[in-house]
């Protein structure tokens, strides 16, 4: 039975809340030290950042840590050395231990990964968020996008029929059949093929709201 749907929630800032033992917060104090003093010195923001998750695993549930930004934070520095394994290691690790952001930490890393030519890396976020969140119709729009503007539209128009086919299906509950029909036809245009029925039914579904055809 596939996941149930979920809905994206906003996604959180960075914070710390009250109230560790006193020790604890110590520790967290230093190591927060630590990475606002690394500032663009990535090896030591990475070593800062991997104690920190590394104590929040030691915690797990406690309410003082937000492994969640943090670990999008240690990614996004993976990145910065080139350790792209890595940045999708912890990005795919924080996703499964259900963190509510969990769709757009897979969309935002795999869109960056995309820009830097690391399209299979990127290929396998995007497949992994399909599998957790088949219900959100974003991330085969963000998927779309990615693609073509790569300029594989072929991969493009996949990520782009399946997304309109759930939108469709679901009675586009997000309002996204406006965004996804046209980066459709785009694509269609893109490989030189005419409009389709799924199209078609798109445009209906749309024009359906004001009762014309």
């Amino acid at each position: 039975m596939p996941p149930a749907c979920r809905r994206r929630t906003a996604k959180k800032e960075p914070r710390r809340s009250p109230q560790p033992a006193a020790a604890l917060e110590e520790r967290i104090d230093e190591i927060m030290d630590r990475v606002q003093q690394a500032d663009d010195n990535q090896v030591e923001r990475v070593a800062a950042l991997e104690e920190y998750l590394t104590l929040a695993r030691a915690h797990e549930g406690e309410k003082w840590f937000d492994a969640g930004a943090w670990s999008e934070d240690l990614a996004d520095s993976y990145l910065a050395l080139g350790r792209v394994d890595d940045a999708v290691r912890t990005i795919s690790d924080a996703t499964r231990s259900g963190h509510a952001e969990g769709a757009e930490m897979l969309c935002e890393l795999a869109e960056k990964l995309m820009r830097s030519g690391y399209e299979p890396q990127a290929r396998l976020l995007w497949q992994h968020a399909r599998a957790d969140y088949p219900c959100d119709v974003w991330i085969y729009a963000q998927a779309g996008i990615g693609y073509g503007d790569i300029g594989d539209h072929a991969g493009a128009l996949e990520w782009l029929t399946a997304g309109l086919e759930l939108a469709l299906r679901t009675g586009d509950p997000e309002s996204a059949l406006e965004q996804l029909r046209p980066l459709r036809a785009s694509c269609l245009s893109a490989l030189g093929r005419p409009s389709d029925e799924i199209q078609e039914r798109a445009a209906w579904d749309e024009q359906g709201n004001t009762g014309e055809r």
